[in-house]
This record gives structure tokens, C-alpha cells and sequence, in this order.
């Protein structure tokens, strides 16, 4: 056990990388037009958010504190002081979201040192080299003058796996009922805050569950302010949450590592796992303790993931649904046409994925008491056997409930990345 976890710390390591800072891989290749929403008095020794955020320069950690660390009573304003954006209407409704998210969340943005909003963001991630999370303004638009402002290019990652014969969906739900409608950018409907909340709270729970990982607060009183911020996280690389599930609680299919880097980094599928079904890929993951096959792209997203889905849980009582489809042929395709291989609601109370999510969710939020919350989790339900994704009930008989058409129902990227 000793030599996997050696193995493990020496591979994070090497993916993490040593020094300055090197530019994410996405549409935010250019941070430029970006700027801090509040103007508020910079201490001496800091520099402006906006200027270490931008891939311009590698901050030290004096330069750009992590928030708990300049504030270690986190409050709202305190989080508003690290807002940076393209465009004002981006840090007033990320303002006017904070007092509609659950509390965690402002107790967990301790663990990075800003919030970027751009219009150019997508998807959104974490970011070693600045310690920041930066999120696309999809999910936070009201109005359509709003929507204008966003850049409207896909996820680069939507046309990974073409060539498989399944794909993997997820999605959350409330009552039998999907928790929060898709709202495209090229459409001209708007909506409310409210439309909002669950979605969000969704893509922050993922990506803070990335910044506590990497920058636990525990140990925050412990970093070299005169070092770079990447230097300091690679330095507690082996104090990583993530080493710690991958070593008490792995997983251990390479078959689904191997699809995982397919549909999330596009590597090109062999003959074989072209043919492979989203029946016989779900009997893998039926063995194993993960909640998602973005959990198999590397230990940190499964960390990630099982959080993301207890803390949705947790404060909305909302249930992700995941799922291996037999992926349809034709153009004009609506949720219907997907007929589910295996999948499951409420994954997180399967009998080995409870301890591995209580595990997670217990060391992130050390002052939260997850006993209860786990101990009364209702079962997982398996969804019956070839019901169309439409089918949010999981009853055989009722066979539509949504049927807008487009990529609505491909992966839905609520997940984010990480960049290291």
C-alpha cells in the first residue's frame, strides 16, 4: 500500500509540473480585457486580482493571497473584493447569487485566492497556476442583452468520442422532475436568479472541491508568501485529498480510464472500444465506487465529482442521474432517441460509493457533521432496462417529458475542469 501511495504522489507531481505558470487549454487562451469588479484599497504588498489571473505573470502568494488567508472569517464582501470580470453585469449577479448559495460555498471559496467571470470562459475550471476558479458566464445570465455579451462557442470537448458506440450522460433531479432547465445562448428566452441557484451552486461545489484539494485551508497558515502560488500547491502535492481516496478507496478499471480519457480528452478510441456497449461499461462501473465516468479522468476530478453530487444533495435535496446510452443514429435527435445501457440515481448511496463521498465530503468541510446526512440517504435507483432518457420518472410506462432537440442532451460539461 505504501509503494501505491508513493506511486501515486510521484504521478501527481509529474502532471502537475514545477515553476511558473503555463497557459490552460481552452477559449480563454487571451484574459486581457478582464478587470477587478470592486474597487477597494490593494494592501501594499498585494498586487490588483485581475493582474495575477490573467496568465500575464506567476503571483506569489503574498501578491495574491488565498482568501482565507487575508480573511480567515470569510464573509461576502470579502469574496466580492476577488471578483474579476469582462463585464459589469457579471460581478452584480455573481454578488446577488452569493446570498442565495448555501453557506458551504462561502466557507470553501477560502481555498482560492479569486473568482474570474469572462466572456470568453468556457468551460469553466480551476487553475493551479493562480489558485483561482474561473467560471463561464453560461449559467449566469438573466436577460438577453446580457447573453450577447457571451462568446457563444461550444465546449471543445462536446465532439470527443464520436466514434463511440455509447456516450455518458448525467443530469439532476428534484422530485422526478428535472431540478433546472437549459436556457441555450442562442435562444431568445430569458429567465430569473432562481433559474440560476442549483446550476451554479453545481459547477461551484465541483470546482471549490478542486481548490480544497489542492489547497486544503488547514494548511494554509503554513505556505511561503514569497513563493509563487503553483510552487505552494505543488509543495503539499502529497497532502492531497485526492492521494488520499486513490489510496484508500480506488478505482481500478482501466477499461474505464481508458473511455474516460476518450470522451474527456479525446483520445482516439481502438476498434474494440468503438464496439464497446453502455451495457458492458456500466457492468464495470456497477463494481466500482465512482458516480461518474468523469471520475476516471484522473483522481482529483473523482474527488470533484462525489462532492459535487453530496453537496447538491445535501442542501437542494436534488439527485444526479448518471448513465451509459446507446448512442442513436440521425441528426434530429431528442432526449427519446437515447435508450440508457445502465444507469442509477442517488449514486452516492450505493453501498461503495457512501464511504468513498462521505470520506471526501467529511475532510473538505471538517466543521460540518456528514453522519446523519449519509445514514438517512434513501437507496439508488437503477434505472429499468433500455427506458429513453426523456423518462426523468425512471417508470417504464411513461415514455416522454422533455423533448426539446439539440445538444441539450449530449454530457452536459456542469462539471468543469481542472487545469494544472
Amino acid at each position: 500500500m505504501k509503494t501505491h501511495a508513493l506511486l501515486l504522489i510521484a504521478t501527481l507531481l509529474s502532471l502537475t509540473g514545477c515553476g511558473g505558470s503555463s497557459t490552460p487549454i481552452n477559449n480563454a487562451t487571451n484574459l486581457d480585457h478582464i478587470y477587478t469588479y470592486l474597487e477597494t484599497e490593494i494592501p501594499e504588498a498585494q498586487l490588483d486580482p485581475a493582474s495575477c489571473v490573467n496568465y500575464s505573470q506567476a503571483c506569489t502568494v503574498q501578491q495574491l493571497p488565498f482568501i482565507a488567508l487575508s480573511y480567515p472569517q470569510t464573509r461576502r464582501e470579502d469574496i466580492m473584493a476577488r471578483v474579476v470580470v469582462s463585464h459589469d453585469w457579471m460581478g452584480a449577479r455573481f454578488q446577488a447569487l452569493l446570498t442565495r448559495l448555501p453557506t458551504e460555498v462561502i466557507t470553501l471559496m477560502g481555498s482560492i485566492t479569486a473568482i474570474v467571470i469572462a466572456d470568453n470562459i468556457r468551460p469553466s475550471f480551476y487553475w493551479t497556476g493562480s489558485g483561482a476558479i474561473y467560471i463561464d458566464p453560461a449559467d449566469l445570465w438573466l436577460t438577453n442583452e446580457e447573453k450577447s455579451t457571451i462568446l457563444k462557442s461550444p465546449d471543445y470537448r462536446d465532439d470527443f468520442g464520436e466514434l463511440l458506440a455509447y456516450d455518458f450522460f448525467h443530469r439532476f433531479i428534484k422530485d422526478g422532475q428535472y431540478a433546472y432547465f437549459y436556457y441555450p445562448l442562442d435562444g431568445a428566452q430569458e429567465r430569473d436568479i432562481e433559474d440560476i441557484v442549483v446550476p451554479m451552486a453545481s459547477l461551484l461545489f465541483h470546482e471549490l472541491a478542486h481548490a480544497n484539494d489542492f489547497m486544503p485551508q488547514q494548511l494554509i497558515s503554513s505556505l511561503d508568501l514569497s513563493q509563487t502560488t503553483r510552487s505552494e500547491l505543488n509543495r503539499l502535492a502529497p497532502q492531497r485529498l485526492n492521494i488520499e481516496l486513490a489510496t484508500s478507496y480506488p478505482l481500478t478499471s482501466q477499461e474505464l480510464f481508458n473511455h474516460a480519457a476518450i470522451l474527456y480528452q479525446g483520445t482516439e478510441p481502438t476498434e474494440q472500444q468503438q464496439s464497446d456497449s453502455a451495457a458492458y461499461l456500466g457492468s464495470l462501473m456497477q463494481e466500482e465506487g465512482a458516480n461518474h465516468l468523469y471520475s476516471y479522468l484522473n483522481q482529483a476530478e473523482d474527488v470533484a465529482m462525489l462532492f459535487q453530487a453530496s453537496m447538491l444533495k445535501k442542501s437542494f435535496d436534488v439527485d444526479m442521474d448518471s448513465a451509459f446510452v446507446i448512442k442513436p443514429q440521425g441528426s434530429d435527435l431528442s432526449c427519446a432517441d437515447y435508450l440508457v445501457g445502465w444507469g442509477v440515481r442517488n449514486r452516492i448511496a450505493d453501498t461503495q460509493t457512501k464511504p468513498r463521498a462521505q470520506f471526501i465530503s467529511q475532510r473538505i468541510l471538517p466543521d460540518s457533521d456528514f453522519n446523519n446526512f449519509f445514514d438517512n440517504l434513501e437507496s439508488e435507483q437503477t434505472f429499468p432496462a433500455l427506458i429513453n432518457w426523456c423518462n426523468t420518472s425512471l417508470s417504464e410506462t411513461r415514455r416522454t417529458s422533455f423533448n426539446n432537440k439539440g445538444k441539450v442532451f449530449r454530457r452536459g460539461h456542469q462539471h468543469g475542469l481542472l487545469i494544472r
